[in-house]
């Protein structure tokens, strides 16, 4: 960030920066700090949780923010921002294309309007626990069934981050690259932090929590309903449990690699003339 920040999008005056679904604020935590001095922050989401936690975190980190609690398609504005931001957003709505240009709206002359987001097949072929067979962990078979209903039946995009580029193109933003974070998670029990490091990556591939019969048969009608083969449901279901469970059995001495493949797309909202 700090790379993007001083040498790509050359921010060197303070900015206002808007937070598009911004959950708790994770971007602005990261990003205040490395900006010029008078830089501001203001996130959005729908979730009071979140928005909670936002507040409290950034009272306790000592960083200035605003957060916002409205769902983004409804939020309006005379304030224009500098930067307009979103992370691990489109992927999860049903039209990113209207949601981007909400942002777009958002921005002033010049701003940037920045989208990280994931391709779910980068993030499939990521991830190596060590003792567990690389082939098995990256068979994701079944799965580009359930994207493809998703997409038509939904419009959600699991392959967004390779699009972002060319909505916004349509969109007539200038300038446009696209750049991938090259953090790689390499967590091993000697690394410090590794016990909430663990309990942080058990919890967000839901492998921290049992599933019972009922919970699995909901799972596998889900994943039917959305294009796959009841073989297939079972095949990766099945696949979650072995490795939660190997992962349980192994606590203490689990080391792994995971390549997330974060896409930053982003573009300028400029005259022709600039």
């Amino acid at each position: 960030m700090k790379f993007l920040i001083d040498h790509v999008w050359k921010l060197d005056s303070p900015v206002r920066i808007l937070d598009c679904g911004c959950g708790y604020g994770f971007l602005g935590l990261l990003m205040i700090p490395l900006l010029p001095e008078g830089s501001t922050y203001t996130g959005i989401d729908f979730a009071d949780s979140l928005i909670e936690e936002g507040n409290k975190i950034f009272l306790s980190s000592g960083i200035r923010g605003e957060f916002i609690k409205k769902d983004f398609y409804q939020y309006s504005s005379t304030q224009k921002y500098d930067i307009v931001i979103c992370q691990a957003v489109l992927r999860h709505i049903s039209s990113p294309e209207a949601f981007l240009s909400k942002m777009i709206d958002h921005g002033k002359d010049g701003a940037w309007i920045i989208c990280i987001d994931t391709n779910r097949e980068f993030e499939c072929d990521g991830l190596y626990i060590d003792g567990m067979d690389y082939n098995y962990l990256c068979d994701h078979m079944g799965l580009d069934k359930s994207w493809k209903t998703e997409l038509e039946h939904e419009g959600r995009d699991y392959a967004v981050a390779m699009r972002t580029a060319y909505i916004m193109k349509r969109y007539g933003l200038k300038h446009i690259e696209i750049r991938m974070n090259d953090k790689v998670s390499f967590v091993h029990p000697e690394a410090e932090g590794y016990e909430q490091l663990m309990e942080d990556f058990m919890e967000s591939n839901g492998w921290n929590h049992g599933s019972n019969e009922t919970q699995l048969e909901k799972s596998t009608e889900y994943m039917i309903n959305h294009g796959m083969s009841r073989k297939e449901a079972d095949s990766f279901l099945h696949k979650n449990l072995l490795i939660a469970d190997y992962m349980k059995r192994n606590k203490g001495n689990i080391s792994y690699t995971h390549l997330i493949g974060s896409m930053i797309t982003f573009g300028r909202k400029v005259f022709e003339s600039l």
